[in-house]
């Protein structure tokens, strides 16, 4: 596996970190192309932004609650077994709406693992190729900055136009 980066675009410009973009990283096979991940970044761009078009045309759907329930305006003529299949109808639709939801949380990365059909792994679902322990031993109150890796530390270049260094 080899890591690629994925510059994000908008308007003709980068999208800069503070407006909450700017890079993708992600693991993809040692044999893929930049035109093979182009198509796939392209296809996950779609997926993305169709995911977002079709939830946004649901309107929500509250839980159903725990079992069928004879409320103050059901039907005398209803009967238990049809209030039983409209609490189906009712929890099968909820159910289709929160998968949705879920789908449309999901960031471009999981987009383009799934179009990928998993080949591409998202930055953290990689182990390590080498790994090692350190131990800082017993240096209480030293203050030490053990340089973890997070996602705000991905280096991001430097707008001529922004004075503030980072």
């Amino acid at each position: 596996m080899k890591l690629a980066r994925i510059e994000h675009w908008r308007c003709g410009e980068p999208i800069s970190w503070r407006g909450g973009g700017g890079y993708t990283y992600v693991w993809v096979p040692d044999e893929m192309t930049t035109e093979e991940l182009d198509v796939l970044c392209d296809r996950a761009q779609k997926s993305y932004l169709n995911t977002e078009a079709e939830f946004k045309k649901l309107a929500p759907i509250s839980p159903p609650g725990y079992g069928a329930s004879i409320m103050p305006n059901t039907p005398d003529t209803k009967t238990v077994g049809e209030l039983k299949a409209e609490h189906e109808a009712q929890t099968k639709a909820y159910k289709e709406y929160q998968a949705m939801v879920e789908k449309a949380r999901r960031g471009f990365a999981w987009h383009l693992k799934q179009e990928s059909d998993n080949t591409i792994l998202q930055f953290w679902e990689k182990d390590a190729d080498l790994q090692v322990e350190l131990s800082w031993g017993h240096n209480h109150g030293v203050t030490i900055d053990h340089s973890p890796t997070r996602t705000a530390d991905y280096p991001f270049p430097k707008n001529e136009d922004d004075e503030e260094d980072y």
